[in-house]
């Protein structure tokens, strides 16, 4: 943020040196007159010229200054909605698990930990195979190899009945919908589950 800054006030800080930098210039380089001779002169030229140079570099200054307030601004704003998502998914009824293409478990809200037993601090980053029946395992993952392979699968987008696996050992039956996503180009996939009622 600090280097922002910096970048945002250069132009103003270049825009208002510009003038006496220049009579220093033609002072101690060129030669050519005083430094206050320079810094004074009475060139209508010369002070055209470097007027416009200036207000330039000090146009510039403004402009970027004004752009990284818009950055953060916009930064801010999408701070605050994705809090707000993680509010609203952290409390729905229904349990939300979300998994990245390995099967590695990376969403996991308050009714995921009632419905499984697994709090979130033990359960993101494990494999989401801690939660399915050893039976169903292997069906499990030649789904995920099958969507790689041809972006398809059969238990996408609408609910469909299984068993999950508590984490005290036991199974019971669940209605999930599961949904795949693009992030970054990777493969994700979030499920809203709820318990089935017999």
């Amino acid at each position: 943020m600090l280097k922002r800054l910096s970048m945002a006030h250069l132009g103003i800080l270049v825009g208002v040196l510009y003038w006496p930098a220049e009579a220093l210039i033609h002072d101690f380089i060129f030669g050519q007159g005083s430094f206050m001779d320079n810094l004074l002169g009475s060139d209508s030229n010369e002070i055209w010229m470097r007027t416009l140079i200036s207000t330039m570099f000090i146009g510039f200054g403004i402009y970027a200054r004004k752009a990284v307030v818009h950055q953060q601004q916009l930064q801010e704003q999408l701070r605050k909605k994705s809090e707000r998502l993680h509010q609203i998914i952290d409390c729905t009824y229904d349990a939300y698990v979300s998994m990245d293409r390995n099967g590695v478990i990376t969403g996991w809200n308050r009714s995921a930990e009632a419905l499984f037993g697994w709090p979130r601090s033990q359960i993101t980053g494990q494999q989401l195979d801690v939660i399915i029946p050893e039976r169903l395992r292997d069906d499990h993952h030649q789904g995920i190899r099958r969507y790689q392979q041809d972006s398809i699968g059969p238990w996408l987008y609408k609910p469909v009945r299984t068993q999950a696996l508590h984490q005290d050992g036991f199974e019971f039956s669940i209605e999930m919908v599961v949904t795949p996503i693009k992030s970054d180009g990777a493969d994700e996939f979030f499920a809203f589950i709820r318990e089935q009622e017999h």
